[in-house]
């Protein structure tokens, strides 16, 4: 069954076509590359998914039901492009406890999904750390536990690697690699394919506000180069990773 499917998804603001008629879905446990260049509308799409912004027209289906912009607030988890926007605490287990606190959950259940998420990301060792004082991997990490906290259908994560440097890109992705083995359904969006798109199963590419692409990641990653999106040159699938 699919995750997620989107359907028709049309978007304009003030007579102004963002969006056109985007459709797409995403295999439970699948890890999905989006690219496309700035403009293309990746990042509403997100918000719409997510449940932030409302379509034009078109729908959002989770395991095959529609589902309203409030229950996608609390099933689909989105990472922003500034992890640095999601720190809203003083430490890194209260970053993380700021979500499922606001679920209304009790101090048990509020506990377990920190300490889940500090796990799953590897960050016991800063839980009591200020999120100033952390790397650019860590605040991305910080930001991906605290969606994880709220225990997500679906993950969407919006340029993961900007502004970071290389050990930092590399956490990331491992981390992204770990998620992934432990069964989430995962979409990147992200104009440096080259740094993880191996590792993706389906490549989906927008366009002015269109999907031209929507396949296998192995069978379609030739087709960035013919949207003007950067790999590098007679690159096989499998060298498109920053990972050794």
């Amino acid at each position: 069954m699919d995750a997620l499917r989107v359907e028709d998804v049309s978007l304009s603001i003030r007579e102004s076509g963002i969006l056109d008629g985007v459709s797409f879905s995403l295999e439970k446990g699948s890890f999905s590359a989006m690219c496309g260049h700035n403009g293309a509308g990746k990042s509403q799409l997100l918000r719409i998914i997510k449940g932030l912004a409302r379509p034009s027209s078109g729908r959002i289906l989770l395991d095959g039901r529609e589902c309203s912009a409030k229950e996608r607030m609390r099933r689909v988890g989105l990472v922003f492009q500034d992890a640095q926007m999601q720190m809203v605490a003083q430490s890194v287990e209260k970053d993380i406890a700021f979500g499922p606190e606001n679920l209304g959950l009790d101090r048990d259940e509020v506990s377990r999904r920190v300490g889940m998420a500090l796990a799953l990301m590897g960050l016991e060792a800063h839980a009591k750390r200020r999120p100033q004082t952390l790397s650019g991997g860590e605040l991305r990490k910080t930001a991906i536990a605290g969606v994880l906290a709220m225990e997500p259908d679906v993950i969407l994560m919006d340029e993961p690697f900007a502004n970071l440097d290389y050990p930092s890109t590399l956490t990331v992705i491992r981390s992204l690699l770990e998620l992934h083995e432990k069964g989430f359904t995962i979409l990147v969006v992200s104009h440096e394919a080259e740094k993880f798109l191996s590792h993706t199963d389906r490549l989906i590419v927008m366009s002015h506000g269109r999907v031209v692409v929507d396949g296998r990641a192995c069978d379609e990653y030739h087709r960035l180069v013919e949207n003007d999106i950067y790999i590098p040159p007679a690159a096989s699938f499998e060298d498109l990773t920053w990972l050794a």
